[in-house]
């Protein structure tokens, strides 16, 4: 049997069928173009003959008439210019006799209609110039050839309508040719349309129809699945790989099950013997596994919590709440704080940090696909006691340096009293300088202090109602008094009224004298700092705006980290001022934020609670 591709399947049906197609246009086009010409031939040809004989028939009956008129009735002018005109109009319609005959036979019928015609008219001209015997010579000859001459008409144009009948019947013939010619050639492309358009995509469809039902077959594991097509085209050699891929799948599936739950067990060893306690997600947010370690600190067993959501198990105790803090409503939602967990085991209080890591895997091309979530809880005990020791250290020290500092701070004060003793310009300046020093000295150990009063939580606040105002003018003599050193006006944007607000005055205080302090120090010589406070009905702002160089967007989230200093400053502080600040302010339940661009300056703003008490 000829094996046919579903290729050449197509190119050989829609091939004939437009060649079919093809052929009815040029049959239709061929018959239509013959029957047009052959009727516009009758029609010029033998009509206007037909149509000429019968204005001859009229207008030699008219001149005979005339004639008659003539010698029986009225011998006038009149009458005899009538037969002119009308002899004039004869021989037109008789020009036009000559110049038509196209049948057989036509030409000796006109020949003999043109010797009557020339005889009867000079027998006309003698009856109408002799009138001697008019009548008798109108009866015995001239009304005999007006007869010959009537009938010589008469067969000119029945022959011509004869060849009209002749031609109709055979383009009745050459119609009905075309039409059952035409009928069969449209029967056979509707036929063969039909085939293609009910019978054939019937033999494709059903193939893929069981090559679709195979692949969920597969889809499912069941890789005994086959199919059997005997199409003689690529339907069967597609078929054929199919089945051979099955085959590979299936000898797979069962050479590599036991290397399969080999790793599966090997990877589930290696994850219990960690030393951070690990939980793992599926993309449902389903519980897949805890090691070993993870189940011992949540206090559970594998099995009570693997396979279940974790809406089901936050509520078995403090701890699974605390770990799935970060899930809600089948969400992730990240929380940048980093804050660490307290997990006391066998009486010992132990602190793990929590790590979230999405899985991820890719896809053909760029996709991607959440595939779940690990959770590895890390234990950070030893890190915090060497942080509080470091903190605990750092307090002692600034503690133990302050009196010092505070001491030789007096004694420069002393020293540069005229009644001690008169210093030269020299020495002056070196008392001076050493001044400005002793006095960043005593700053830094203020700020480490509080940095490890902040982070042992002995930071204590005084919270109560506090008028906004008094706390720009606690701030004032010290800052214009910076202010003045540096040649730098500050002005004062504030309202007549303004509600008080809930917190602690000397550290808010604090807070803003910094911030102006900053602003001072970063603006140019001769420019201005702008203090402005606002409120509205839940919170009063303080805002501080320099005019300087500004800060860069890329530094903006980082200005109130701890030790972090802006590459390039001209101020060499410690990085904690500003870290201080926000902790002071985020205690008060208070917010604070940056604003700047480059070459524009600086507006930093913070806010704090209205107070619910008037003063």
């Amino acid at each position: 049997m000829i094996r046919l591709s579903i290729r050449k399947k197509l190119y050989f049906g829609f091939g004939f069928l437009t060649v079919m197609i093809v052929l009815l246009w040029v049959t239709g086009s061929y018959f239509i173009s013959n029957l047009s010409d052959r009727s516009e031939a009758m029609l010029h040809e033998n009509y206007q003959s037909v149509e000429s004989a019968e204005y001859l028939v009229k207008t030699i009956d008219e001149i005979e008439n005339l004639q008659m008129e003539i010698i029986f009735y009225d011998r006038s002018t009149e009458n005899i210019d009538s037969i002119e005109k009308e002899k004039q109009r004869f021989e037109e319609h008789l020009k036009d006799v000559n110049n038509n005959i196209t049948e057989s036979g036509e030409n000796n019928l006109v020949e003999s209609l043109n010797q009557s015609y020339g005889l009867f008219v000079k027998m006309l001209d003698k009856s109408l110039n002799d009138t001697t015997n008019a009548r008798v010579f109108f009866f015995e000859t001239l009304l005999p050839q007006y007869k010959k001459v009537r009938n010589d008409i008469i067969k000119v144009s029945d022959k011509n309508r004869n060849a009209i009948i002749y031609k109709n019947d055979s383009l009745n013939r050459t119609a009905s040719r075309a039409f059952l010619l035409l009928s069969l050639i449209g029967a056979a492309c509707f036929f063969i349309g039909a085939y293609f358009s009910l019978i054939y995509p019937k033999s494709i469809i059903r193939p893929l129809k069981q090559l679709t039902a195979g692949i969920r077959e597969i889809a499912n594991r069941n890789y005994e699945q086959k199919l059997d097509f005997k199409s003689r085209d690529e339907l069967e050699e597609l078929a054929g790989a199919f089945n051979s891929m099955a085959g590979k799948l299936n000898e797979y599936e069962h050479s590599n099950l036991s290397q399969l739950l080999f790793e599966k067990k090997r990877t589930e060893t290696i994850i219990n013997n960690m030393n951070d306690a690990i939980i793992g997600l599926n993309e449902n947010f389903d519980i897949i596994f805890s090691n070993l370690l993870a189940c011992k600190l949540i206090g559970v067993s594998s099995k009570e919590i693997t396979g279940k959501k974790v809406s089901e198990v936050i509520g078995l105790n403090r701890l699974l709440r605390d770990i799935f803090s970060d899930f809600s409503d089948n969400m992730y939602i990240e929380k940048p704080e980093f804050s660490s967990i307290k997990i006391v085991s066998e009486n010992k209080p132990a602190y793990y940090s929590k790590e979230v890591f999405q899985v991820l895997l890719s896809g053909e091309g760029s996709n991607i696909t959440p595939a779940g979530y690990v959770i590895i809880l890390k234990n950070i005990t030893r890190f915090l006691e060497q942080d509080e020791a470091k903190t605990d250290f750092i307090a002692a020290i600034s503690h133990q340096l302050k009196t010092p500092i505070a001491s030789l701070k007096l004694n420069l004060k002393l020293l540069s009293d005229s009644r001690i003793g008169n210093l030269n310009s020299e020495q002056s300046e070196l008392i001076e300088t050493l001044k400005g020093e002793t006095g960043k000295m005593l700053n830094i150990t203020s700020e480490l202090l509080e940095i490890s009063q902040i982070e042992t939580g002995n930071f204590r606040f005084d919270l109560k109602p506090v008028n906004p105002v008094q706390v720009v003018d606690y701030i004032r003599e010290s800052s214009e008094k910076q202010a003045a050193e540096n040649n730098i006006f500050i002005e004062y944007i504030l309202p007549e009224t303004l509600p008080p607000f809930f917190g602690d005055n000397e550290k808010t205080a604090w807070v803003l004298l910094n911030l102006v302090n900053n602003a001072i120090q970063y603006s140019d010589k001769g420019s201005k700092v702008r203090i402005e406070l606002k409120a509205n009905n839940k919170f009063v702002e303080f805002c501080v705006e320099d005019f300087g160089k500004g800060i860069s967007a890329e530094y903006l989230p980082r200005i109130f980290d701890k030790y972090f200093r802006v590459p390039g400053s001209v101020s060499k502080g410690t990085g904690l001022g500003l870290y201080i600040s926000k902790d002071i302010i985020t205690k008060q339940n208070g917010e604070i934020w940056a604003e700047s661009s480059p070459g524009a300056g600086s507006r930093f703003c913070f806010r704090l609670p209205l107070s619910k008490k008037i003063i």
